[in-house]
């Protein structure tokens, strides 16, 4: 299987960086294929500028968004790695998700307002990190928002079915011991979810 990855980290020595790299381990020992966008690393512009509104749902995207749109083609899976700030994800990744999954690539507007999902894949992994423990991080809900709108409102209604949402709590003060399991469990859902 051939799995898209996004990392979006402006950081090469972050510890999301660390987490793909362990993700790809498990994806190589499994026999999967992968081909990582490094949204930060490869300059991808978020920007949805006046001018680019008109070629949305055209299947005539701009050059840029055209690459992505091709690497996420030739894909069977997709997997998102990303810290959560303010709830939600870094605006180079929402900027990616406004200017890479347009309508008519993406998804398609149908009868009543609703929406059908385009994208083959059919699974995606979506692995988060928070500063937040793992207690507070439930009790007040903080990781509802991303999910609602990132997996259920965006991934779903672009035809993945199967949406998993891992987070990796208090990473700034979990402690080396916790990072390295955090680090193993990455490689483990590299091997074991595709």
């Amino acid at each position: 299987m051939r799995v898209f990855v996004v990392l979006a980290h402006p950081k090469t020595d972050s510890f999301n960086a660390a987490v793909c790299a362990a993700l790809c381990t498990g994806l190589r020992a499994a026999g999967h294929e992968f081909d990582v966008a490094d949204l930060y690393g490869e300059g991808f512009d978020p920007v949805l500028r006046g001018p680019e509104l008109d070629t949305l749902g055209t299947n005539r995207p701009l050059a840029d968004v055209a690459g992505y749109q091709e690497r996420l083609r030739k894909a069977q899976a997709l997997a998102l790695v990303f810290p959560t700030w303010w709830f939600g994800t870094p605006a180079i990744l929402k900027g990616f998700v406004e200017r890479v999954l347009q309508e008519e690539f993406a998804f398609r507007f149908i009868s009543g307002g609703r929406v059908r999902g385009l994208l083959p894949q059919r699974k995606a992994l979506v692995i988060s990190t928070t500063g937040v423990r793992a207690s507070w991080y439930r009790m007040f809900h903080f990781g509802r928002p991303l999910e609602q709108t990132l997996g259920e409102w965006t991934l779903k209604s672009c035809g993945i079915r199967r949406v998993r949402h891992v987070v990796f709590h208090d990473v700034v003060n979990c402690g080396d011991a916790a990072r390295l399991r955090y680090l193993e469990r990455a490689q483990q859902l590299g091997r074991r979810f595709f």
